[in-house]
């Protein structure tokens, strides 16, 4: 079998890594997700050093390999954000189920293990299945250590009742359950971007610092599938002191809890638990067969809310990583 290990080719290789990354991933990849991920992203990266020497500065290095008739059975990405830690790059190595243990991964991970030593990074990230006994080990058998565990958790929506006053009972007093379709504006945006970036930094495990309120809403409210209605918020008068964030999954007739935060001043008041209760009321009252989420292993409050909603886990990833001498 010959195979050929190549850059990516933009756009005639969506599909067919598209149709790859869906086999890691608990939901399906789409050319059109893809597509948003790259307009938010700048064509040419520029790495730089701090003051330390650290690696600094933002790249990626995107591989795929190909067979004799061009489908993509492999695929490898190193990359880093302005926003990542000093010296880190993040890394995927992807294989096709089917064509495992032919080399395929050793000779994608060779390449992506020289462009890191080229650019002077002094740690490497990555995931892999926390059900996938032998990515785990061959992770492993290169230098990386399990760091964390990033639980799965969904929730089926049949038989779970909407509830007519959208969950107005159970919000705390003083607060307002609204979504952002309903109070957009510039003003707003940027309101409840500081309250993304306050909150980033209480995610267990969170590196780096918070992205900049451009780039944020690239990635966000500038991407063509945003739907502000999906994006739930609790208001204190016209402050954001919280946010559950949904992702529309269409192939699956589903949505993804991407975000919930509350602000640190109004934690302790219920109000992440009304926002997880609207989000589910939201989703059933839409249509939706289930919502998927994701918390840290360390994450206690937010796992307890999801189990007593009814959130049951599935499987999720382990965070792995090495460090470069």
């Amino acid at each position: 079998m010959v195979i050929t290990i190549r850059n990516i080719c933009i756009p005639e290789d969506y599909e067919g890594t598209a149709v790859l990354l869906s086999t890691f991933y608990s939901e399906p990849i789409t050319v059109q997700r893809m597509r948003e991920e790259d307009a938010a992203i700048p064509q040419k990266g520029e790495l730089t050093r701090d003051e330390n020497g650290r690696l600094t500065g933002h790249d990626r290095q995107r591989l795929v390999a190909v067979n004799e008739s061009g489908k993509i059975i492999g695929y490898g990405c190193s990359w880093r954000a302005p926003w990542t830690a000093p010296g880190t790059l993040y890394q995927k190595v992807l294989v096709d189920p089917a064509e495992r243990k032919n080399g395929i991964g050793r000779e994608i991970y060779a390449k992506l293990a020289a462009y890191a030593d080229e650019n002077g990074a002094s740690k490497i990230v990555g995931e892999v299945r926390d059900n996938d006994r032998d990515s785990q080990a061959y992770a492993s058998g290169r230098g990386f250590v399990r760091d964390r565990h990033q639980f799965e958790s969904l929730i089926e929506l049949d038989g779970q009742a909407a509830e007519t006053d959208g969950g107005s009972a159970d919000t705390p007093k003083g607060i307002t359950l609204t979504t952002l379709a309903q109070v957009r504006g510039e003003e707003m945006e940027k309101r409840v971007y500081e309250l993304y970036r306050k909150t980033h930094p209480d995610i267990p495990g969170s590196e780096g610092e918070f992205m900049w309120y451009s780039q944020w809403r690239k990635e966000n409210l500038e991407r063509e599938s945003f739907d502000p209605s999906l994006f739930l918020l609790a208001l204190d008068g016209d402050k954001p002191v919280g946010a559950a964030e949904l992702y529309e999954m269409k192939q699956t007739n589903s949505v993804y809890n991407l975000y919930t935060c509350v602000d640190g001043d109004y934690r302790g008041k219920g109000i992440a638990l009304a926002l997880k209760r609207k989000s589910i009321s939201l989703a059933k009252e839409r249509g939706y067969g289930y919502i998927r989420t994701n918390n840290d292993s360390q994450n206690a409050p937010m796992l307890a809310i999801n189990r007593k909603l009814g959130y049951v886990p599935v499987p999720g990833y382990y965070r792995m990583f090495k460090i470069l001498e």
